[in-house]
């Protein structure tokens, strides 16, 4: 009897080691996928990557399907897009073998609903053909003339556009008044350096209306004002000003409106 008891006891502890440990293994193997960027992929699967992408953009994803973990590459290959599914030792998987979901699901999750579409990106006048690109893989003139200028500061962003049958680079750089657009041409060569997506038309500073000129010089402080640039945007009339920091290289910009008050959260990326 008491051995009979025993066994039922200690098949009743098993039975109950299992019941709690399954939830730990579920939690630790459910499905996931993250969207990450190109430094944060292990070295084998950034190297595989490149020899399949080439010169095209790619995006990419961290993956847990069915207690497989792969990274995930969208290729725009300009035409229809490829995926690609790498184990972190850097080879490749199928479809099939990483029991994934369909490229064709990937790609619309990805790019939204139009599997065709991209981003829109907010471009000036004279602009055309805007596409986010990546930073790490610029062309070489390009990455270190931006690098350069961007002292320091986390680039967030690069546009590639068309302007004059030119292909151009532009560079978001910083944050808060610090905001800077860099415009590069393809060839590495600067083209100018705003505080704002839309280049404008410069003024002087002594020509500003006098609410204007009276709140950028309350707003500059101590500080020199290099540059004013008059636009439109929304039918209005706006004023922004480059102001260097004294005693250091920095510069900054503020905003005002044609009746000479500061714009905090203009619109700068569409």
């Amino acid at each position: 009897m008491n051995a009979r008891k025993w066994i039922l006891a200690g098949a009743m502890a098993l039975g109950m080691i299992g019941m709690t440990s399954a939830p730990a293994a579920f939690a630790k193997e459910r499905d996931y996928d993250e969207q990450v960027k190109y430094n944060e992929l292990p070295k084998p699967v950034r190297e595989t990557i490149d020899k399949e992408r080439g010169k095209h953009e790619a995006t990419y994803q961290h993956v847990m399907r069915e207690g497989k973990e792969f990274y995930r590459a969208v290729i725009d290959t300009k035409g229809n897009d490829k995926v690609i599914r790498v184990q972190p030792g850097g080879n490749l998987l199928t479809e099939q073998e990483a029991r994934d979901v369909p490229d064709r699901e990937v790609i619309t999750k990805v790019k939204g609903t139009d599997a065709g579409a991209r981003r829109e990106v907010r471009l000036a006048a004279g602009e055309t053909g805007g596409e986010v690109v990546d930073f790490e893989h610029l062309p070489g003139a390009v990455k270190t003339e931006i690098g350069r200028l961007a002292k320091g500061n986390k680039v967030e962003e690069v546009v590639r556009y068309q302007h004059r049958g030119n292909t151009m680079y532009r560079a978001e750089v910083g944050t808060g008044k610090y905001t800077r657009y860099i415009r590069v041409s393809e060839a590495g060569k600067l083209e100018g350096v705003r505080g704002d997506i839309d280049p404008g038309e410069v003024v002087r500073f002594d020509s500003l209306p006098g609410s204007v000129k009276s709140k950028i010089g309350a707003l500059a402080k101590s500080g020199k004002v290099d540059e004013v640039i008059e636009y439109k945007r929304g039918g209005k009339t706006y004023y922004q000003a480059e102001v260097n920091e004294r005693g250091t290289d920095k510069s900054f910009f503020y905003t005002v409106d044609g009746d000479g008050r500061e714009v905090e959260g203009l619109p700068r990326v569409g």
